[in-house]
């Protein structure tokens, strides 16, 4: 009986370390994933399709998105072809100017303005494309605190996703090419 006692404490010798590396190694990887883009596009579409404002928020940086929205309107404007006379310029800057102001407001109003939109909309089809689509049918790239989004096969960037210091990433701007894309 006593030969039965050292077999089995080591088995538990063996049994309890492997026990230990495999709960470290699964507690590991789910640390790893919760901090990819690729989990924080999840929990975003997650948080569209079940309509939650405050989850949908999370993930989308509204401030930086209507700040590159702004500098994006403001180099096209640039861009194009320069003011032909005073008028043109003065018109150009009280633009610039115009919008400057309002993005204040506009970025106080955004929030409840996605909120209004996600509990108002009610196209069950779109949803439920959403809800099929995967989210490996994009293509990641980080480079630091940023990651590049395209859809797979594509060169262009759709959009962008920065860091948070909570650890989730967050959409930082659009590609408002691509968006135009979205509308047909």
């Amino acid at each position: 009986m006593q030969e039965g006692a050292p077999a089995k404490k080591k088995r538990t010798l063996i049994v309890v370390p492997i026990c230990c590396a495999i709960a470290a190694l699964i507690a590991v990887s789910f640390f790893y994933i919760t901090s990819t883009p690729y989990y924080s596009l999840y929990m975003f579409k997650k948080a569209i399709v079940n309509r939650d404002a405050k989850g949908v928020l999370k993930y989308l940086d509204t401030d930086s998105i209507l700040d590159n929205m702004a500098k994006d309107v403001f180099s096209r404007m640039d861009k194009k072809e320069p003011p032909r006379n005073k008028f043109e310029e003065h018109m150009q800057n009280a633009g610039k100017d115009l919008v400057s102001q309002l993005l204040p407001q506009l970025k106080k109003q955004m929030g409840e303005a996605i909120t209004n939109l996600l509990l108002s909309y009610n196209d069950e089809a779109l949803f439920g494309k959403l809800k099929r689509a995967t989210i490996f049918g994009l293509s990641v790239t980080v480079e630091g605190n940023t990651a590049l989004v395209r859809q797979r096969g594509k060169d262009t960037v759709s959009f962008t996703m920065a860091k948070a210091p909570e650890g989730h990433w967050r959409i930082t701007s659009f590609n408002n090419d691509e968006l135009k894309l979205l509308g047909k």
